[in-house]
């Protein structure tokens, strides 16, 4: 009796199973498994104009996006996306697979653009500009805002964050969300206060939210930057002395039609905010003020003035007695009153001349 032979055609079809079986796997692998990383949200890279399939892979490396070069190459020629790729910027996930980054890396990259934030403004104009320039959700922006527990996770003393968001520059995605908007605002606020600004906050004998405060109050105060240590300083000596600040912005922020011109109505306002009749500083800030504004509310000039008032040019006249205050007071209106009757002189001239 002979041995019993195998067909060699069921040893090839084996072989050929088990090599397309490794094949399949390998295929998975390199397309479809996730990368072992795993990370807090979006990773954001650039891919230069001219880089290679190799330059890229490289790059993804580094920021721990993929596992293997050679894997995420294999990856492109197997899907044709070799030269796919797309120059630009892109938000990659952490934990996902060379499929999944090689689909995000050939769509056109992500559209910024530079959106400047004035000093001085409330979270109110903020949002304004927000949504007229990135067409941001200016409610959700709001609300995040007064959402005390982002506030305690992004370190600000205070349960709202009005006066944290640091005017700037800044480069936004155009569809960016209101959250990470806020996050990077705050995050530069805390850059700008920086060791030596702490170092002055502990000789102010003031703590951070009544830094901020004080600083939001000059930046509603003052147009010329050089005046804004003495304007801090008119402060300092009155809340020294248990004065009342009497303070516009103060009032403008509570106005529900400002900012305006005061009335003497305005002054009555019944808010905590209203430092004409509120000793002491308000409860928070009443804008978000910049750099010269917080350096000033930390260091105040060594002058001994109590009182300022507006001379109609951008500058203040500063004084040290009531007395001397009311005659500035006084030229100021006469100079206001001056100016209104000849506005009121060139709007009868233009009505005049339509008519003929």
């Amino acid at each position: 009796m002979k041995g019993n032979k195998t067909n060699p055609a069921i040893w090839t079809g084996l072989v050929v199973i088990a090599v397309l079986g490794a094949l399949f796997w390998w295929q998975h692998k390199v397309l479809h498994e996730p990368a072992p990383f795993s990370g807090g949200g979006d990773v954001e890279i650039t891919v230069e104009r001219g880089m290679t399939l190799k330059q890229v892979a490289k790059l993804l490396e580094q920021r721990k996006l993929i596992a293997s070069r050679t894997d995420f190459r294999w990856a492109a020629w197997i899907t044709g996306a070799e030269r796919k790729i797309q120059p630009g910027r892109f938000l990659v996930p952490h934990g996902v697979s060379n499929s999944q980054i090689l689909r995000c890396l050939m769509k056109p990259g992500i559209k910024t653009r530079d959106v400047t934030i004035p000093e001085g403004l409330t979270v109110s104009g903020i949002a304004s500009i927000l949504k007229q320039e990135l067409d941001l959700d200016s409610a959700l922006f709001l609300s995040l805002c007064e959402d005390s527990a982002l506030a305690r996770e992004l370190g600000v003393p205070a349960k709202r964050l009005e006066g944290y968001l640091f005017p700037d520059t800044y480069n936004f995605y155009i569809e960016g969300k209101p959250r990470d908007i806020i996050k990077r605002m705050v995050a530069h606020f805390f850059d700008v206060f920086d060791d030596s600004m702490k170092l002055q906050l502990q000789k102010s004998g003031l703590n951070l939210h009544q830094a901020v405060t004080l600083a939001s109050i000059i930046q509603g105060e003052v147009i010329i930057p050089a005046e804004a240590v003495i304007v801090s300083a008119v402060y300092h000596n009155r809340l020294k002395r248990g004065m009342l600040l009497a303070a516009d912005p103060t009032i403008q922020y509570i106005l529900p039609d400002g900012p305006r011109r005061l009335l003497s109505k305005d002054l009555q306002i019944d808010s905590p905010y209203n430092t004409y009749t509120h000793r002491g500083l308000p409860p928070g800030p009443v804008n978000n003020p910049g750099r010269i504004a917080l350096q000033a509310a930390l260091n105040p000039a060594e002058v001994n003035y109590l009182y300022f008032v507006a001379r109609g040019d951008g500058s203040h006249a500063f004084n040290s007695t009531h007395s001397g205050h009311m005659r500035d007071k006084q030229k100021f209106q006469r100079i206001r009153r001056r100016v209104a009757r000849e506005e009121r002189a060139e709007r009868i001239k233009e009505n005049r001349q339509s008519r003929q």
